[in-house]
């Protein structure tokens, strides 16, 4: 009996404690010099298993990497390919950008290329432009270096699919639709569900799941690599979300809400992640590094590249 009563005991004293995390400050780099003023929603950042961290913005014509002192350690590209406009690394430290598109000799050219991560000399290049008419959004899913690309495919047997998955030679590997086979193109289904391509498709490598958020229906999909549908998830406030630890966090009014996983289901807890003084973290996510670190997009003008830990 009194070993039950003291098993009983303890355990408030650990739920206590997991709701209790909070964020603490690591560190804030003064971005101004390389980001414009208040677009942080178009700023790409991924961080190397070194704890460097690339970032980028739409529209810019290189990206920095930084260590984790936060000293610029590398611009590149060195000479001007274009406009970037959307951007990641890989499972080796590459840098991966996607430049505007253009016509060359009556084709559409979509380049994507690969920079050295330590000397930013161009690797490879391939032409998007050949499978694709629109990009909305590109993630490479380290560690398994596959392309997960959201946006409209040119071929014609891709044309129901939004999500489309590609090798680095941009070989088809699978494509599928986060609204289910409904008969429809990408452009009939986006005529019902036009903020669709506003939210980017995130990836928990850790269980090689997508997760696509579906605006109009307040919704967030999930699918193996396989397409294959594990699972849904309100998304009722339509709040930012990312991904940590394998569980979904959205940012509300009040902190981080946890949903956590549990097998293939996501349940929302009770947890709300603040910052050490009990405040909600008002600035803009951008990333998430593998020893959980959390990078947002903040200050005055949102030109400033502040980390947290979770503690």
């Amino acid at each position: 009996m009194k070993k039950r009563f003291l098993f009983v005991s303890f355990l408030p004293m650990v739920l206590c404690f997991a709701h209790s995390q909070n964020l603490i400050l690591e560190r804030e780099i003064d971005l101004g010099f390389f980001l414009k003023p208040h677009q942080a929603h178009l700023v790409f950042a991924a961080s190397d298993s070194a704890g460097n961290v690339f970032i980028t913005q739409r529209g810019n014509d290189s990206f920095l990497k930084l260590d984790r002192a936060g000293k610029v350690v590398l611009r590149a590209p060195r000479r001007n390919e274009g406009e970037i406009i959307k951007f990641d690394i890989d499972g080796y430290g590459n840098s991966v950008c996607v430049f505007s598109g253009r016509l060359e000799e009556g084709k559409f050219r979509l380049p994507l290329a690969w920079y050295n991560g330590s000397t930013g000399e161009k690797l490879k290049e391939i032409n998007l432009g050949e499978r694709f008419s629109f990009i909305a959004h590109l993630r490479i899913l380290r560690p398994r270096d596959l392309i997960l690309v959201n946006g409209i495919a040119s071929e014609e047997g891709f044309r129901n699919d939004s999500l489309h998955l590609l090798d680095f030679d941009g070989n088809h590997v699978n494509s599928f639709s986060p609204f289910g086979n409904q008969g429809l193109t990408v452009e009939a289904i986006l005529e019902r569900n036009g903020d669709y391509f506003a939210s980017s498709p995130q990836f928990d490598s850790t269980n090689g799941i997508v997760f696509q958020a579906l605006p109009e229906m307040k919704l967030i999909r999930y699918f193996d690599l396989a397409g294959n549908r594990l699972g849904e998830t309100d998304w009722a406030e339509r709040d930012h979300f990312l991904l940590h630890s394998g569980n979904i966090w959205f940012q509300g009014a009040e902190g981080f809400r946890v949903v956590e996983k549990k097998g293939n289901q996501y349940v929302p807890t009770t947890v709300n992640i603040k910052d050490a003084d009990g405040a909600r973290v008002p600035w803009h996510p951008v990333a998430v590094d593998s020893y959980g670190n959390i990078y947002f997009l903040g200050g005055k003008d949102l030109q400033s590249l502040i980390i947290y830990a979770l503690k």
